[in-house]
């Protein structure tokens, strides 16, 4: 593994058992980062920056954090902290949905936290936790380890692309800075619907309901995927298992 790489942060301790008492501390700088980027976006977050609104000198930083790249890796694994992973003998499918919506939530309070989950995502102990509580959920779904792990992923991947797309509809804006009019678009495609030209996308279109609230549309979303990747809807976990599953950290950490 390339010695740049980020999660090699995880692989040593916050603190040097030599030297001088450090003055600042990782969860301080992470917290102070993900401040920045929930104001301003991922964009505004340096080291520089960080360093500055802690009263400290770029330089200091380096010594708890050796790039931005693993300034960013500690962010999304703190953040990741913030799911509620207790034990659940729900069926496998209720325990995904809830972990997703809890997910969305997540990344609509850290707006820039979900462009980063589809590109690289974390592998810190928080991160590490929440994948190994979905996987406890399919925990008896007759998948293989390898199509679990991917199914978890891919539900990440869909949430993420859906908190993506409701900050941009909420911005008013898509690419290049065009304004977005949804009844603009919604007339648009009444007249192609009506030109005849596409008489499929006109079918599928003609079997549309009244439009539901973003919460419905997501739990139909993640509930397609779930049922076509094969997870099971009453499945939970074995009986007994709750008991040797450590309950999650209230607090978050990025050490």
């Amino acid at each position: 593994m390339p010695p740049h790489d980020p999660i090699n942060v995880w692989r040593r301790p916050e603190r040097s058992a030599v030297g001088p008492k450090p003055e600042h501390s990782r969860a301080r700088i992470v917290a102070a980062a993900i401040g920045i980027a929930d104001q301003e976006g991922m964009a505004a977050v340096s080291i520089r920056r960080v360093a500055a609104s802690i009263g400290s000198g770029a330089a200091s930083l380096y010594r708890y954090v050796r790039s931005h790249d693993e300034l960013v890796e500690l962010m999304i694994d703190t953040v990741s902290g913030e799911f509620d992973l207790t034990p659940s003998a729900e069926p496998a499918r209720s325990q995904l949905l809830d972990l997703a919506r809890q997910g969305r939530i997540i990344m609509h309070r850290h707006p820039w936290l979900a462009p980063l989950l589809l590109a690289r995502p974390s592998m810190g102990p928080n991160s590490l936790e929440y994948l190994e509580r979905a996987l406890s959920a399919l925990e008896t779904a007759t998948m293989s380890g390898p199509s679990k792990v991917q199914t978890v992923a891919m539900m990440t991947a869909i949430a993420s692309a859906f908190v993506q797309n409701e900050l941009a509809s909420a911005a008013g804006s898509g690419s290049g800075g065009i304004t977005l009019d949804a009844k603009d678009r919604a007339q648009y495609m009444s007249e192609v619907v009506q030109s005849t030209k596409y008489p499929l996308l006109a079918e599928a279109l003609s079997e549309q309901h009244e439009p539901a609230g973003p919460d419905a549309m997501f739990t139909h979303v993640m509930t397609t995927y779930l049922v076509g990747a094969g997870v099971p809807a009453g499945a939970g976990l074995i009986q007994g298992h709750n008991d040797r599953r450590p309950g999650p950290s209230k607090t978050t950490n990025s050490n």
